[in-house]
């Protein structure tokens, strides 16, 4: 029986009653056996005693598995822990058959299991391989469950972070972005030349890197907080003195290293979700360090606070549940992503990563 699963019990009596009747059988024509109905109770008995015995014998299969410790120390274990279920075995059909003869007042016609000699070497011996069967099945079958459900999972996992994928390359092509971005500019050639011509290279920086968006593929902090600040400048020309943002990054944290454009939804998010409905604006506060070996990158709005957005300001790009897949599948146990609510309005979205350099 494979771990989580309940034990079959009607399954269980079911094939008993058809290992029996195919045994006794298979020793009724032998020559010297004895008569079908004595051979058949013997054997009712004997395989009665393991079904009884099987969950014990679940339980040690369960609890030294062939991946725990070398192969020989594994078959040496369950050498002895057969051989004491063999026994355990001849012992019980030995009762089952008394009880079964005292009830029907006949005589138990075979009870050789424990006479000395080679008969009970050859039951002992037979028990022996009854178990190790039974164990190397349950072991087939959980390894084989087990085996299953990791690649359930792992199609899962790579599911998500196709998706992931292709949420961030929509997320950072946004039409309506791109769309404000390119009427800011154009009012600005007639106002200020050069700040249209400003806006024209932090866009084109942006949209050259999403064309090489690989979220798998690592970079410096350094290099992800100057996207940002491009993406928060272009927005500072919409919203004007509504939108105000700084970065406080230590040197160590610049050097370390973060899935590429993996700041720029979170700002995205900040200002779309949490400052463009304030009729006031507000500000977007990124700050990174070093500590304990953690790479700790939180990024803050005083903005209406996450959730509580209108519908009007909803947003197709990538979303955080996005962003916690991907951290996820890159860094495991190792990541934490964390959204939490600012007092006294806003939100902090807070991420700690293994602090790698690129020279690590």
């Amino acid at each position: 029986m494979p771990p989580g699963r309940r034990f079959n019990w009607r399954f269980a009596i079911v094939a008993t009653l058809v290992v029996t009747c195919l045994v006794t059988l298979a020793n009724w024509g032998r020559p010297g056996a004895p008569p079908f109905s004595v051979l058949h109770n013997h054997q009712v008995a004997s395989w009665i005693a393991w079904l009884v015995l099987s969950p014990t014998v679940f339980v040690f299969a369960r609890k030294y598995p062939l991946s725990d410790g070398s192969p020989f120390s594994w078959m040496g274990r369950h050498l002895l822990i057969g051989l004491g279920i063999s026994s355990a075995s001849l012992a019980v059909a030995a009762s089952l058959r008394v009880s079964a003869a005292t009830l029907m007042q006949v005589p138990d016609e075979i009870g050789a299991e424990f006479a000395l000699g080679p008969v009970l070497v050859s039951r002992v011996a037979t028990g022996l391989l009854i178990y190790a069967l039974t164990t190397i099945g349950y072991q087939a079958a959980a390894s084989r469950r087990i085996a299953r459900e990791r690649e359930t999972v792992a199609t899962r996992l790579r599911a998500d972070l196709a998706e992931a994928k292709l949420t961030i390359v929509e997320g950072q092509l946004h039409p309506h972005f791109l769309f404000n971005t390119l009427n800011s500019i154009a009012a600005l050639v007639r106002e200020d030349a050069r700040q249209a011509e400003t806006m024209l290279e932090q866009l084109s920086d942006l949209l050259r890197a999403t064309l090489r968006t690989n979220p798998m593929q690592e970079v410096p902090l350094d290099e992800a907080l100057r996207l940002a600040e491009q993406y928060l400048a272009i927005e500072q020309v919409r919203f004007q003195d509504r939108l105000r943002a700084t970065f406080d990054a230590t040197a160590a944290a610049r050097k370390g290293r973060v899935p590429q454009l993996i700041l720029q939804p979170l700002v995205e998010n900040a200002v779309r979700h949490g400052i463009a409905p304030l009729e006031s604006g507000g500000s977007v506060h990124v700050v990174a360090f070093v500590e304990n070996e953690t790479l700790r990158i939180t990024v803050d709005d005083d903005g209406i606070g996450f959730g509580k957005a209108p519908a009007s300001c909803a947003s197709t790009g990538l979303g955080l549940s996005s962003v916690r897949s991907l951290l996820s599948h890159l860094y495991g146990a190792g990541q934490r992503f964390h959204v939490s609510p600012r007092s006294p309005s806003g939100t902090t979205v807070t991420i700690e990563l293994p602090y790698r350099t690129a020279h690590a």
